[in-house]
């Protein structure tokens, strides 16, 4: 069986965030669109210039997004900026986002290295991991929790030991990422506002040792709490899935409890768990991932019920 460094699991997969070729729907004042599934939005993407893919390499300035765009006589009101939108635009010195947008895609403003000022409404609920990396407005910010939006997008700078962290009530969601590899965090509290965690939200935090997951959050995704401290962990009754290597490498997690709304337990979901003694999984799951619970060399009983029909390598 390979076993797994668990430092690769959080590398930044930058790779992941250079677009690559692909044909806008159209253009309006030199920015191009794609037109969403819906029919009626649009989103707001990356232009494709043969030498370098993903740049507006004559946009310079401010930007000001409109909240919608006409084209052939058609309003689409625009709800996103995508994936890698603005993507090494070193020229974009500002940008003000309109109260139409919802979501910014991931990389959507990396490397704009001339980038200081970023206007971002609360309407915004939803930030891709490595949106402003590398960006004069996100490198200014003053060390701490940065919210953007609705949305907690990363913790900056080094977090003394001890810390506990509360996520201000209204916020959507958790970014990927926000606080991995900060293993002075030990505990946080979530409100019930928050829908979403993004993935390695809590990579590598081996200080956290107590986190209540709050009911609205519906699934943990991968690696949300890879390597983390945490010794027991209850799993609200509005989670449906439980990601891959969801709790991989906590090693100090002695007990786990899955609810009867979880459906599917992924890869490596529990793998080196190694003070884990017993599961129940309930009669609601139908999948377990391969090597859910591999190297979980504490583990002495585990009920699998009649509900299960595939279990992993």
């Amino acid at each position: 069986m390979k076993r797994f460094n668990l430092k690769t699991l959080f590398v930044p997969a930058m790779l992941l965030i250079v677009p690559v070729a692909h044909a806008y729907d159209f253009m309006v004042d030199s920015l191009a669109y794609d037109i969403n599934p819906d029919g009626t939005t649009v989103t707001l993407t990356y232009l494709n210039p043969p030498a370098n893919p993903g740049t507006y390499n004559n946009l310079s300035g401010a930007v000001l997004i409109p909240d919608n765009v006409i084209n052939n006589g058609i309003s689409y009101p625009v709800t996103a900026i995508g994936n890698a939108a603005f993507y090494d635009c070193s020229g974009l010195t500002s940008v003000t986002i309109p109260n139409s947008v919802t979501s910014i895609g991931s990389g959507a403003f990396y490397e704009c290295t001339s980038l200081t000022s970023i206007t971002i409404p609360n309407s915004v609920i939803h930030i891709g991991d490595f949106a402003f990396a590398n960006t004069t407005w996100f490198n200014s910010q003053p060390d701490g929790l940065i919210y953007a939006g609705l949305v907690a997008y990363r913790y900056k700078g080094t977090m003394p030991s001890s810390t506990s962290i509360i996520i201000r009530d209204g916020t959507h969601e958790i970014c990927s990422y926000a606080f991995a590899g900060h293993s002075g965090l030990t505990s946080v509290s979530i409100p019930n506002s928050v829908t979403y965690i993004g993935d390695g939200a809590f990579g590598n935090c081996s200080g956290l040792t107590s986190i209540t997951i709050p009911n609205s959050v519906t699934s943990i995704g991968y690696n949300v709490f890879g390597g983390c401290g945490l010794t027991s962990i209850t799993i609200p009754n509005s989670v449906t899935s439980i990601g891959d290597y969801a709790f991989s490498y906590c090693s100090r997690l002695t007990s786990v409890f899955i609810p009867n709304s979880v459906t599917s337990i992924g890869n490596y979901a529990f793998s080196y768990c190694s003070g884990l003694t017993s599961v129940f999984i309930p009669n609601s799951v139908t999948s377990i991932g391969n090597y859910a619970f591999s190297y979980c060399s504490g583990l002495t009983s585990v009920f699998i019920p009649n509900s299960v029909t595939s279990i992993g390598d």
